[in-house]
């Protein structure tokens, strides 16, 4: 979250540490083994992943062209990043605009939150994250991704909202 939430020089070094790192392929979570392996609650919290090739379906078969895209139970982000990745794909880059593809997620995990939040932003995806209990409609802690310059090209900063505070468009 010191990431994430940090410094943006520092944090925007870090983002191109990790592109370069993974060899500027953002089309899959490159966090997902890692957090499986090491740090899911399967136990605790019932927690269980959607195999990457079920992503990757979901992300041709079923996501619009533009749009908000709703998922309740994010995790670190596997399933939305297959849907932003097809939406990439099916336009020109210079014609992709993030503020047409919106996303709205919910993740009630603390462990997953973090790399939700830098999964996304890394990508300049734009939109909202709840990190609470979709179910019970119970919100820890509410986010904004914002990517200032609609750019496909550019990173999303992390705003969070205090429980007071409203979102206004």
């Amino acid at each position: 979250m010191n990431i994430v939430m940090g410094d943006r020089e520092q944090r925007d070094a870090i983002y191109k540490e990790l592109l370069s790192v993974n060899h500027h392929d953002m089309s899959f979570d490159w966090f997902r083994q890692l957090y499986e392996e090491e740090f899911a609650q399967r136990k605790k919290q019932k927690q269980d992943f959607t195999p990457m090739e079920v992503s990757e379906l979901v992300g041709k078969i079923a996501v619009p062209t533009t749009g908000t895209i709703h998922e309740p139970t994010a995790g670190t982000g596997g399933l939305i990043i297959s849907a932003w990745w097809e939406q990439c794909r099916r336009v020109i880059p210079w014609e992709y605009f993030p503020s047409k593809h919106m996303i709205t997620v919910w993740e009630l995990s603390d462990r997953a939150i973090p790399l939700l939040l830098l999964n996304l932003s890394i990508r300049g995806i734009m939109g909202y994250v709840y990190h609470g209990d979709v179910l019970e409609c119970a919100v820890k802690a509410r986010y904004i991704l914002l990517n200032k310059s609609d750019d496909a090209l550019g990173f999303s900063d992390v705003i969070k909202v205090g429980p007071g505070d409203r979102i206004v468009g």
